[in-house]
């Protein structure tokens, strides 16, 4: 028995057009590590047949697969990772769209390109994130070399706000002061800047294209409803696990690996077909407790490869029999899971393991 996602692609439909609403018309979709763990290539033709065009994905490999399914010139696919030696053939093979993160890049495609072939690129300026993008002492190179951008033609300047979730951060202005400053330099070039919570911030981040990537699916880190034009995004999809066993133990019974708990009263225990195999870590036990037929219950013991123990003692007016389902997380839970987790959502929906049956509806 398998544990079961439950995915609603109307749903992720209706996010991103509320996301694309918001952005003025003007959203792209981040669907990098298989679109957080709901499948990229499903998410993506998805959102192609509402409208969205471009995409952004982690690394070539992603790139590839997500071409040979969307092939389609109208719909350009834009990889994080750079432009590194011997990937140049793979980018003009599957009309991909490197981002720019450094100077020893931008002379690679420089060389690359010619009048017979030509890959189209995003330049990344890091405005404040010291991850990714031209650091300033390149920038400045820039502008004493423009000549150097002449040779590539440029889909956009993107750079990546670092605290868009905090309204109040002052860092979000100042990235985005800088980035318009540079496209005085360049003032020919759309600008891409904000992510889900830049959209959040309000229409002057928006620029000419935003990057949504967890609004696709309703939350922001902690789990929380994003809520945009007085509307709240939901959560599309629902995780479901299958009781593979059911026992009545005594009180003061120890309970799984190392016996780390004991019952405290006669207990009626369910193990659940899901363990940190399937992304239902160890993080997750301090705070997951379920609310199933108006009665809390605690998982007991450690989660494990592929199961855990849930007590379901005080559940007295449903009978319940192994190969039953239940809902482990959905939009009603997901952020009281997540909260005290040392976890984000991101990490939550990423870590959902490929043994998950996903099912589209």
């Amino acid at each position: 028995m398998h544990g079961h996602l439950k995915i609603s692609l109307q749903k992720i439909q209706s996010n991103w057009l509320a996301l694309n609403n918001s952005s003025n018309g003007k959203a792209s979709a981040v669907i990098k590590a298989n679109s957080y763990g709901l499948g990229m290539v499903k998410v993506a033709k998805s959102l192609v047949d509402v409208g969205c065009q471009f995409f952004y994905v982690a690394n070539i490999n992603e790139a590839i697969q997500l071409r040979k399914n969307i092939k389609s010139k109208k719909i350009k696919i834009a990889v994080f990772e750079g432009f590194f030696k011997g990937s140049e053939s793979s980018y003009l093979e599957n009309q991909l769209t490197p981002i720019i993160n450094s100077l020893e890049q931008l002379k690679r495609i420089n060389n690359f390109n010619s009048e017979e072939r030509k890959i189209s690129a995003i330049l990344h300026i890091d405005t404040g994130m010291n991850r990714l993008g031209l650091s300033l002492e390149e920038i400045n190179f820039l502008k004493k070399n423009k000549g150097i951008l002449n040779i590539t033609k440029w889909d956009f300047i993107m750079s990546h706000l670092t605290s868009s979730n905090d309204y109040k951060n002052t860092s979000n202005n100042t990235q985005l002061d800088k980035i318009i400053e540079f496209s005085n330099f360049l003032p020919n070039i759309k600008l891409s800047l904000a992510n889900t919570g830049g959209i959040k911030l309000g229409t002057k981040f928006c620029l000419d294209q935003t990057r949504p990537g967890i609004g696709l699916y309703g939350i922001d880190s902690y789990g929380q409803n994003i809520r945009l034009l007085s509307k709240d995004l939901i959560l599309p999809f629902e995780l479901h696990a299958p009781i593979i066993q059911i026992r009545n133990v005594n009180i003061n019974q120890p309970i799984s690996y190392n016996g780390i708990e004991k019952t405290k009263r006669k207990s009626t225990l369910a193990t659940i077909g899901i363990g940190y195999a399937d992304g239902w870590i160890r993080l997750l036990k301090p705070n997951s407790h379920f609310w199933l037929y108006k009665k809390r219950c605690n998982i007991l013991g450690n989660i494990t490869m592929d199961s855990f123990v849930l007590d379901i003692t005080d559940i007295k007016d449903k009978v319940f029999t192994e190969g039953d389902y239940f809902c482990l997380l959905d939009n009603s839970n997901i952020s009281s899971i997540i909260k005290n987790s040392e976890l984000i959502s991101y990490e939550l929906l990423t870590l959902l393991g490929s043994r998950l049956v996903r099912e589209y509806n």
